[in-house]
């Protein structure tokens, strides 16, 4: 709904044609979008400073998902005069752009306007959840339910909340309350098959409960139920239950590019990239043009995007030396972190036409592109020949000496640990959390001197066992972390960035991997195609790491003896 206040929206609206304005509204209405924006275009040539026009062309970029370019004209918009519909349009903006600072403190503005929007606190509650500002997230949820009790979103919010600050106990009583109150709520099933799910790793019940949900009409649920299905190996449950939800939410990125994995986990190459190659990505990486097809061109500049996560960073750019005959110039855009590392291990003396950048605004030209993570796709180099799995990135010399003088002079075996993956979602992070505890018999061993490797350390370890060395201080880059790595014997790790570092350093290493793991360990519960110096432990009981620390016990004591 439109708000104006006073004669300026009059006299603005005097100063356009309001017929044409009509006529292009009318036309958006029809989802013509691209006649209804010459309209709009045509309007701002003669009134260029037309705040009501800005706010319409703003809108239907926004319908085009041109995001960039509805950013741009709202933002406009907005410092000539602030309404509702721009001051909306720009927070939405903002969020589907993944800037969530800004989102958060434009639907907070928006409350002067309607203090008791319950979408405005929904849409804040999720961006501080992306954020993982899980106690602001939670503030809100609270502020919700006290202003909205007898609101379906309220409870469910809330009883999310609970659940992302770890609190159980709330969390089950505010979702019995929750379905007690709201019986038919598909959302609220949905939380009891996660409480189910991530809490208590009963995959049976968590399934009834998504099930339940499907049967209240909630579309999402067929995700839910197709991912705990994958995680205890019905991929043909989860394979129907992937392709309904995409049947009915065909928007949703995530879904394509879970169907994709699960195909993946199973090494059907070719037809899980045809699905994962649609994941949701970076809001930058929207921006890129002219997708690689896997030709030769011999002529033409390659922009070589490392996307996702550091580990996959790591894990993909062995396949950079494949790219080199088939480009003049190769431009890798990754992050500032891997800089430093990737230029030694691939140096201007050995690939003179690979450039490396941590800001894709400093690659002015390239003519095609394509994803790190894709490479094994357009390389058509399937999952039994992944190359260098020996090793393939190097260390700083002089930085591993700096390292073995100030911390690992000893003669004990170097042993480091990492327990805990960073920035990513609930599901991935309970999966890639080992609490330190499952190694507290292990941390007793006295012919070990154990390292720490963690950056993030949630279970205050380093002060609970402090026969680690903690090295967190001293790691600032990932070249930091290969060469202090570089003075181990052993390196324990749970599904972390620093384990591929680990195997593609050629480190030994113990990687503890979940029932459930990622798609790129495939069904394997011992080695691995990627990395021949990592050692697989996979979990054998969903609820908890007591079997595979006890074989990592007796694995170091037979070595140590």
């Amino acid at each position: 709904m439109l708000i104006y206040k006073g004669n300026r929206f009059n006299t603005a609206l005097i100063m356009i044609n309001t017929k044409l304005l009509s006529e292009a509204n009318l036309l958006v209405k029809k989802r013509d979008f691209d006649s209804a924006e010459k309209i709009y275009l045509d309007l701002l040539r003669d009134n260029p400073n037309n705040d009501i026009v800005q706010s319409f062309l703003g809108r239907l970029y926004i319908m085009k998902k041109k995001y960039k370019a509805a950013e741009r004209i709202l933002e406009t918009a907005y410092n000539q005069h602030k309404t509702a519909p721009t001051i909306a349009s720009l927070a939405f903006c903002k969020y589907r752009m993944k800037k969530f600072d800004d989102a958060i403190i434009l639907y907070e503005e928006l409350f002067k306007y309607d203090p008791d929007n319950t979408k405005i606190y929904d849409r804040i509650i999720q961006a501080f959840r992306e954020l993982e500002m899980y106690n602001f997230s939670h503030a809100y949820a609270l502020k919700f339910y006290n202003k909205h009790p007898d609101k379906e979103a309220a409870n469910v919010r809330l009883t999310q909340s609970y659940m992302d600050l770890g609190d159980i106990k709330q969390a089950e009583i505010s979702c019995a309350k929750t379905i007690q109150s709201f019986p038919k709520s598909g959302a609220a099933w949905i939380m009891a098959g996660n409480l189910q799910e991530f809490m208590y790793c009963n995959e049976e019940l968590a399934q009834d409960c998504y099930q339940t949900a499907i049967d209240y009409n909630a579309p999402s649920a067929y995700y839910h139920l197709a991912v705990s299905c994958q995680k205890v190996g019905n991929f043909k449950e989860a394979e129907d239950n992937y392709k309904k939800m995409i049947e009915l939410m065909p928007n949703e990125d995530y879904v394509y590019a879970s169907l994709g994995t699960l195909y993946l986990t199973q090494k059907n190459m070719t037809k899980g990239y045809q699905y994962f190659i649609k994941r949701e990505k970076a809001p930058e990486a929207k921006t890129l043009k002219n997708m690689w097809n896997g030709d030769v061109l011999k002529e033409e500049t390659l922009l070589l995007y490392c996307d996702q996560g550091y580990g996959d960073h790591i894990q993909f750019i062995r396949y950079l030396p494949f790219l080199t005959d088939k480009f003049k110039i190769i431009k890798v855009l990754t992050r500032e972190n891997c800089i430093q590392l990737f230029e030694r291990s691939y140096s201007k003396k050995d690939y003179p036409n690979v450039e490396f950048y941590d800001d894709l605004n400093n690659i002015n030209n390239y003519d095609k592109y394509v994803m790190a993570s894709d490479l094994p796709y357009f390389l058509n180099i399937d999952f039994d020949n992944i190359p260098t799995p020996n090793g393939y990135l190097k260390f700083d010399e002089q930085k591993k000496e700096y390292f073995k003088n100030k911390y690992f002079n000893t003669d004990k075996l170097k042993v480091g640990l990492c327990w805990k993956a960073g920035g990513i979602g609930m599901r991935a992070a309970i999966n890639r959390t080992i609490n330190i505890d499952y190694f507290k018999k292990v941390l007793g061993l006295e012919k070990v001197q154990f390292y720490s490797f963690q950056l993030e350390d949630i279970f205050d370890a380093v002060e609970k066992y402090p026969q680690m060395i903690d090295l967190k201080k001293e790691l600032k880059t990932f070249d930091d972390t290969a060469s202090a790595m570089a003075n181990l014997d052993l390196f324990i790790s749970a599904d972390t960035s620093c384990a591929h570092l680990a195997g593609a350093l050629g480190i030994k290493s113990f990687l503890l991997i979940p029932y459930c793991s990622d798609w790129r360990w495939f069904e394997n519960t011992e080695k691995t195609e990627w990395y021949t110096s990592v050692k697989l432990f996979k979990q054998e009981d969903r609820q908890d790491w007591f079997i595979e620390a006890d074989k990592i016990y007796e694995k170091l004591k037979e070595i140590t003896e």
